[in-house]
């Protein structure tokens, strides 16, 4: 069985054509039609977990990835397999510098829209449209991202993990995906050339 989960300001239709298509497509919360309440990235992890049956394959990208990573370090039972695309160790100081960070959560309350939609021309040249999001939901959650360290739970990982990147990723970068790489015990990477954050989904498509 496969589940997945996307990055922030998309959703589910991320993985329409790609490798992925027939999994279960979770939403994050504040986004498409997600039954999923909690903006701490710890309680919704836990709260994804109640959703797992039996042993499965988890496919997270960018949050996605970092929620998925939280819930197998937590329930290892639950986990064959993590495919990460886009991870990072930490969003605020490693991929991003932190007044960066913290510059575009100030825009973000000041002017939800508007800064969504700068937030996804950084993350790629391609169109995709913008789901229903739930702002104040939203913006929560990018808030627990941004300043959530997953090296503890990292360490606590025995199963086995593939990350995949793109070379021209400025969102979460080659420099978020190695540090958590360095910090898992059973881990792959693997660098796409002319990817960025988003377009790295292509490398998935059949």
């Amino acid at each position: 069985m496969i589940f997945t989960l996307h990055g922030w300001s998309f959703d589910r239709r991320v993985w329409r054509r790609t490798l992925f298509e027939d999994g279960i497509h979770l939403e994050l919360p504040g986004h498409g039609e997600s039954p999923f309440k909690s903006t701490d990235l710890l309680d919704l992890a836990e709260e994804i977990a109640e959703k797992i049956n039996g042993r499965a394959t988890l496919v997270g990208w960018s949050l996605g990835a970092t929620v998925f990573l939280i819930a197998g370090a937590l329930h290892p039972e639950k986990v064959e397999k993590l495919i990460l695309l886009a991870p990072t160790l930490s969003f605020s100081g490693i991929s991003q510098p932190e007044v960066v960070v913290e510059r575009f959560l100030r825009k973000l309350r000041r002017d939800f829209w508007k800064s969504v939609k700068k937030f996804r021309t950084l993350c790629t040249g391609e169109e995709f449209p913008i789901p229903k999001l739930q702002p104040e939901v939203a913006t929560q959650l990018l808030e627990s991202f941004s300043r959530f360290d997953l090296s503890a739970y990292a360490e606590k990982v025995k199963f086995p993990v593939e990350i995949l990147v793109g070379e021209e990723d400025s969102i979460t970068g080659i420099a978020g995906a190695l540090s958590l790489f360095k910090k898992l015990k059973k881990a792959r990477i693997t660098v796409y050339p002319e990817r960025d954050h988003f377009t790295l989904l292509y490398s998935l498509y059949v």
